[in-house]
């Protein structure tokens, strides 16, 4: 979940909502892919963190019994693998370029990371590795244009964080987004209140308009993940709307 504090409570943007928003921003982007292609790298973007029901999860309550931002570490020495192992489970059901570009999405996530003490991780890490290379095989397509396409399922998925996280920068002050497909650095900026702007500009469109939704949990701490659960699915679905402007 993406937690803020908020002057009512607490607010709460789902991983899926951020995923939907990742998806708008790609189904904009102006990049030429056949339509066996395309689309399963748009789904792949918008569920890229499906797997679990979020408010369900016991680790995504602090110990002090509040909802916990998926920044804020849980302590845990060992990676809750549930997820992961559900969401490729859903991308392989759906087809074998979907399974690809989740697996690499799950590989940037912990790739990096000296899991020494985590041997559950450390197999599922080296399995997604194989089955990578055999599914680059079968679809005879080579590992520079893959990772191209992840490339655009990253950059979406970046922006996407930089809006939810409301990480982008006030009066008109530029930052980096990431690497985009083609390996250029974007720079965003907000043009007017709820306005954004990119430079270059990438997308097929000089104007459109995207959205995550939300909600106001007017409770500070839960005694139980159950508990949370019941607060959160009463409270009122709210809309985040942005312009997109070139």
């Amino acid at each position: 979940m993406i937690v803020a504090s908020h002057n009512k409570g607490w607010r709460i943007i789902t991983q899926r909502s951020h995923g939907l928003l990742a998806a708008m921003i790609a189904y904009q982007y102006d990049i030429k892919l056949p339509n066996d292609v395309i689309v399963p790298t748009l789904i792949a973007i918008a569920e890229h963190d499906d797997g679990v029901a979020e408010t369900l999860e016991n680790k995504n309550l602090t110990d002090a019994g509040a909802p916990r931002n998926f920044l804020v570490s849980d302590n845990s020495s060992k990676t809750e693998l549930k997820q992961y192992l559900n969401v490729m489970e859903l991308a392989t059901s759906k087809c074998q370029l979907n399974a690809l570009l989740t697996s690499m999405h799950l590989n940037f996530i912990f790739g990096g990371i000296n899991e020494e003490n985590d041997s559950k991780l450390n197999l599922f890490l080296t399995e997604q590795e194989t089955n990578r290379k055999q599914i680059l095989k079968h679809l005879n397509i080579d590992k520079k244009y893959s990772e191209r396409l992840y490339r655009l399922v990253e950059w979406c998925d970046a922006f996407s964080l930089l809006i939810c996280l409301d990480k982008i920068q006030p009066e008109g002050r530029k930052m980096e987004v990431s690497e985009s497909p083609d390996g250029d650095i974007n720079q965003v900026f907000y043009k007017d209140q709820k306005v954004i702007s990119l430079e270059p500009w990438v997308f097929k469109e000089n104007s459109f308009t995207v959205f995550y939704e939300y909600k106001i949990v007017e409770q500070l701490k839960f005694a139980s993940v159950e508990e949370f659960n019941k607060i959160c699915s009463e409270a009122p679905v709210q809309r985040e709307e942005f312009i997109f402007s070139k």
